[in-house]
């Protein structure tokens, strides 16, 4: 018979059951409480101050820049998770994608407008340097303080050159990308 039923594999099983654990304790714990509203007025705010700064002659652009880091940012968080190393205790949702990660929002726009800002390379390297460190030595502690991010098995400098170099490589690839663009458009 061509479709027949199979049987759930037991990762599967395994991985629902873990989901459903999740859903349950994030109705318990996370939803309505008090650092989930914190979670959603800091995501809501990095979203305003992103939108009201970025120059809207650039925006494909500068959208391209923070899509491919959100892509990149998405899976170290991902990863991390995953492998333990660091956890999200408080969610917006339940489920993927993790917008648990102030990181997975924050991230993204705050190195768009240092793309959007500085755009020679020595310029762009040096206010990534700055405010790579601002966001592992300051920012993210502080949302450890607050119990939105918790290192399991990792440091915080550790981070730093994960996110450093995340900005500069996702800067070349969208300079070659609107560089293909734009030498297309002049044929």
């Amino acid at each position: 018979m061509f479709l027949t039923v199979m049987e759930i594999p037991a990762d599967v099983g395994v991985q629902r059951h873990l989901t459903s654990i999740h859903i349950d304790e994030w109705l318990r714990d996370d939803v309505f409480q008090l650092r989930w509203w914190l979670l959603l007025l800091l995501l809501a705010s990095f979203l305003y101050l992103w939108w009201r700064f970025a120059d809207k002659k650039r925006l494909p652009e500068i959208v391209l820049y923070a899509a491919l880091t959100t892509i990149v940012v998405m899976a170290k968080v991902e990863y991390g998770e995953e492998l333990v190393l660091w956890d999200y205790p408080t969610d917006i949702i339940p489920i993927f994608p993790p917008l648990t990660s102030l990181n997975l929002i924050s991230l993204p726009l705050i190195y768009s407008l240092v793309y959007q800002h500085f755009s020679t390379r020595k310029g762009f390297l040096w206010a990534t340097a700055i405010i790579t460190a601002i966001i592992c030595f300051i920012l993210e502690p502080l949302m450890a303080w607050a119990k939105l991010y918790e290192l399991l098995h990792w440091k915080y400098y550790l981070n730093y050159p994960l996110y450093a170099l995340t900005a500069i490589i996702v800067r070349a690839a969208v300079i070659k990308i609107c560089g293909i663009t734009e030498k297309a458009g002049q044929h």
